[in-house]
């Protein structure tokens, strides 16, 4: 493989860890001040604007990190399931990333001593709304990396 292709894919890994770390982050904030809503605390745009950019700048370098390790894993297994279920490629990274980081979120619950390492975790939407989020990040990896078709009669392979 070439160098540049190595590049290639490092780049678009990186590229997915972001996108699936600040989406990731923009959710888990708006579902915890959304909690606060639900105790009347509350919650203008301003507020929603800085805590949000506070959890950027904050949670962001923690989660980036647990995406990458999630990301890490699960890439591999949805490019292989990808060449053998072809049509599907795109929908199996989607759900590759999607349960990679519900392994990480709940092995991170069931070894860190807190009752819930992320709280928008704790409620089923939350937690679909975190998978999605780092189900994108891994989609758009699949779609910067998928093969281009061949066209033309093949015979022979």
């Amino acid at each position: 493989m070439k160098l540049v292709s190595v590049l290639r894919i490092i780049l678009f890994y990186l590229l997915s860890v972001v996108l699936a770390t600040v989406l990731g982050s923009l959710v888990q904030t708006q579902f915890n001040l959304l909690f606060l809503q639900e105790m009347n605390v509350p919650v203008e745009l301003p507020t929603r604007l800085a805590t949000s950019w506070h959890d950027l700048l904050n949670f962001t370098p923690l989660f980036a990190i647990m995406v990458a390790a999630t990301l890490l894993l699960a890439l591999p297994v949805a490019e292989g399931l990808g060449r053998i279920f072809k049509p599907w490629r795109g929908l199996l990274y989607l759900l590759a990333g999607a349960a990679g980081i519900w392994v990480a979120f709940t092995l991170a619950n069931y070894l860190l001593p807190m009752p819930t390492f992320i709280a928008a975790t704790r409620v089923t939407a939350g937690l679909l709304c975190m998978m999605l989020a780092v189900g994108v990040g891994s989609w758009l990896f699949g779609r910067l990396t998928k093969p281009k078709a061949r066209r033309g009669l093949r015979v022979l392979g």
